[in-house]
């Protein structure tokens, strides 16, 4: 191998992080023994426990070693990158092994460093030379150690600048600290109140309210962008939606009501017993009071539907039909059974009964004559 180099074996010390420089003020790349010897000694002083130096020490040795064998000599260098790490650490290291090649003509190296090197520092020392030999030099730790601590490092520059993972690591206990200080400074922190904030936001992240709460957000300044009948079908949805809300709320103050009226409670208060007695008459009222805006914005939404569909010309359109006729009979078995919870008379039972037969048999006749329209139209399926 030795003899086949057209140049001197190059000892390589990759000081990743730039401790020569940052600790001991010298400039790399650091080309030849004395250099480095004089580089290491200043580092070394500079502080004891430094691997670094402790490499180029290392680096010195396997020189001194090396240089009786190789044929066409040995050579040593250092190259450091930035304290900071990144992109501009890797295109520094690059450009300082260029300028070492160009000074030495050196084509093969032995690698000498502290700890393991960064894929991408390995990629790139790999590119320009044939590395004969990896010396990795521990001096304070362990190898395992000092993979985890890297490892550790790197996940704690992660967390605190990675923005999806600041926001949560950060961000959240930042927030909740600047509340607790207001809450404090007006004399209102108390300990139920603390378990309140740190619950909420345990609960926020835990079940993704959060991020359920930014796509919202997103969606809904994207509704400018939708064409027209889609911001109408959105449209008609909330509205949809808020006619059932008041509906609901509607019948449930009415069945309240009914019930105080019934009992003659007064401004007292409604036992569970009672309410688990009078349940069927609370529970018609509630129907009765809230079915009809239920129903208004059933139909609401799926006559937006048949329109939405017939202009798109989707075969959609005919299970829309089918919904409408579906409502329909829903909304008058509805009234019929809260009007018999209300009541108990077998009266509107025996009209359920009757009302759902009709609709069952209505509902297969639709299926049938639809699926035949259908077909005649080539349309296919259902």
């Amino acid at each position: 191998m030795a003899e086949r180099s057209a140049g001197p074996l190059l000892v390589l010390v990759v000081d990743e992080d730039d401790d020569v420089g940052v600790k001991a003020g010298v400039q790399s790349p650091i080309i030849g023994r004395e250099k480095n010897m004089e580089a290491a000694l200043k580092l070394v002083m500079a502080d004891p426990e430094d691997a670094d130096a402790n490499a180029m020490f290392a680096a010195i040795k396997i020189l001194d070693e090396e240089s009786k064998r190789w044929p066409n000599g040995v050579e040593i260098a250092t190259v450091t990158g930035r304290h900071e790490g990144g992109l501009d650490s890797d295109l520094k290291v690059a450009r300082e092994i260029e300028r070492v090649i160009t000074k030495l003509g050196a084509r093969e190296c032995i690698i000498v460093s502290d700890g393991p090197l960064s894929p991408s520092l390995s990629s790139i020392i790999t590119s320009r030379l044939k590395v004969v030999s990896l010396r990795t030099v521990i001096v304070k730790q362990s190898q395992t150690i000092e993979t985890s601590w890297l490892l550790f490092l790197r996940y704690l520059r992660m967390l605190i600048y990675d923005a999806p993972y600041s926001r949560i690591i950060l961000g959240i206990p930042g927030l909740l600290l600047m509340l607790m200080g207001a809450l404090y400074f007006f004399n209102l922190l108390s300990l139920p109140l603390l378990l309140v904030f740190i619950g909420a936001a345990l609960l926020i992240r835990g079940f993704g309210i959060d991020a359920a709460f930014t796509s919202l957000i997103r969606r809904v300044a994207e509704i400018s962008s939708k064409p027209g009948l889609i911001q109408l079908r959105i449209f008609t949805a909330v509205i949809g939606l808020i006619l059932v809300v008041v509906a609901l709320a509607t019948g449930f103050q009415a069945a309240s009501n009914y019930l105080q009226s019934t009992l003659r409670l007064g401004q007292g208060q409604l036992t569970f017993e009672q309410f688990l007695e009078y349940i069927g008459p609370f529970t018609g009222m509630l129907i009765i009071n809230s079915i009809d805006l239920i129903a208004i914005a059933a139909f609401f939404n799926t006559a937006y539907n048949i329109f939405y569909y017939h202009v798109a010309k989707s075969p959609r359109l005919w299970r829309h039909v089918q919904a409408l006729l579906t409502f329909f009979f829903l909304w008058i078995m509805m009234r019929l059974l809260g009007a018999y919870l209300t009541t108990q008379s077998i009266a509107y039972l025996i009209q359920l009964v009757l009302v759902a037969l009709i609709g069952f048999a209505s509902l297969l006749t639709s299926i049938t004559i639809i699926r035949t329209i259908r077909g005649a139209r080539g349309q296919g399926g259902d």
